[in-house]
């Protein structure tokens, strides 16, 4: 209305063009397909795909390329919210940072429900929000708001054939150290024998492995999924879970001396220069303190390097590892023989030749079941591969059984 009258036609169709042409302006332009297979739902397949691959980046790709034919495609958008969740629950990130990701990724999970079209697509919208709370641990209570949608899933799947709502809450259970629920999600999915059974028989097995190794520290339960550990892990693992320094002074001691002893008096200038630190690269390392405790033991395997670095955040081979254990047995029960018992003999495994240096740890620890070889199939130890949280965890658990015996009374 101008001046109280109402605009001429002519004027009313310019005003009424002008208005769509500044929405058509506002609004985000679709884009056109390219080719058949250029669909939204080809891209969240390629999505989902990349997803399980661990192509995070791509995954997300896919998203957008889904999300860019149709804005409104729910598949597309909780794709979006796992991608997103995955980001926030990386190692390093500051709690802001942390925060504003999970939350834009609960905000994706919403827009996954408001646009889903059938009950598939609200129960992928349901799952997405099961696996966004179990990605980023975000807030405190993120495992009853992954009930929620857990609940929400099941509830949505009338025929209860989805394997994918049990499989996802299985690892939310798993991740919050409820393993008796993570097993029994675990195998539900496997007696579907529709979809993730491989993946849950897998998961399944670790659970297990770590129900018997039976972590009794923090650090020991937030790594025991970690499918490679770090040589300050390793450190922390042996100070607080095998609690190594009253296993040495506990156990047979009349072959070495970790403890400090006064050098006496000396005469010699050298004797006034200032020592270089064992380490120089720990100063500011959260896990310092256990660092600092294991150079004191000299684990073999755990020494800094010729350069005075410990390079805390190397990952630990799986033959490195078993270097370190052979030291442990050693030191603790004084059979120094165990260093070559196995010397001279053939390989049982096709990647341990008997001339590497760790050959006899590797056949020690084997011989005492401390270890598994990596393959037992294909009958190869994989010396190069990581060591895995939960396998550490349990040769540790192993060995604290074992090494009793050694340890004199209190």
């Amino acid at each position: 209305m101008i001046n109280g009258k109402l605009p001429t036609p002519p004027l009313m169709l310019l005003i009424i063009a002008g208005l769509v042409f500044i929405a058509a302006g506002c609004a985000e332009k679709k884009r056109a397909a390219v080719g058949k297979l250029d669909t939204p739902q080809h891209h969240v397949l390629r999505g989902n795909d990349f997803m399980d691959e661990g192509k995070w980046e791509a995954a997300d790709r896919s998203f957008d390329l889904a999300l860019s034919l149709n804005k409104e495609f729910g598949p597309a958008w909780a794709g979006k919210a796992v991608v997103t969740a995955h980001e926030a629950g990386q190692d390093g990130r500051s709690e802001e940072s942390k925060r504003a990701l999970a939350e834009k990724a609960q905000d994706y999970v919403d827009d996954a429900q408001d646009n889903a079209e059938n009950e598939k697509e609200e129960r992928t919208a349901e799952i997405a929000g099961i696996r966004v709370y179990q990605l980023s641990k975000y807030p405190d209570d993120w495992l009853d708001s992954a009930l929620d949608h857990y609940e929400d899933a099941v509830d949505l799947d009338e025929i209860k054939q989805d394997p994918l709502p049990h499989f996802y809450m299985a690892r939310a259970h798993r991740d919050a150290f409820n393993m008796q629920e993570a097993t029994d999600l675990y195998r539900k999915v496997l007696g579907m024998n529709r979809a993730k059974t491989r993946e849950a028989d897998d998961e399944l097995s670790l659970v297990a492995k770590i129900l018997r190794a039976e972590p009794g520290t923090l650090h020991g339960k937030v790594i025991a999924f970690a499918p490679s550990i770090t040589r300050a892990d390793l450190a922390a693992l042996f100070v607080e879970e095998l609690r190594l320094a009253r296993l040495y002074s506990r156990g047979n001691q009349n072959r070495f001396d970790t403890g400090f002893k006064s050098p006496g008096r000396r005469t010699f200038q050298a004797d006034r220069l200032e020592r270089v630190p064992d380490a120089t690269d720990i100063e500011s390392h959260p896990l310092r303190a256990d660092i600092e405790e294991i150079l004191k033991l000299k684990v073999v395997g755990l020494e800094p390097f010729a350069d005075h670095k410990f390079r805390p955040d190397s990952k630990v081979s799986r033959a490195e590892f078993a270097l370190m254990v052979e030291d442990i047995l050693v030191k603790v029960t004084g059979e120094t023989k165990l260093k070559t018992r196995f010397i001279g003999q053939a390989s049982p495994f096709p990647d341990v030749r008997s001339d590497l240096p760790y050959f006899n740890a590797v056949q020690t620890v084997v011989s005492r079941n401390l270890m598994e070889p990596k393959n037992k199939i294909r009958g190869v130890f994989g010396p190069l591969d990581p060591v895995t949280g939960a396998d550490a965890l349990l040769v540790i658990r192993q060995l604290k059984s074992e090494l009793q015996s050694y340890l004199r009374p209190s």
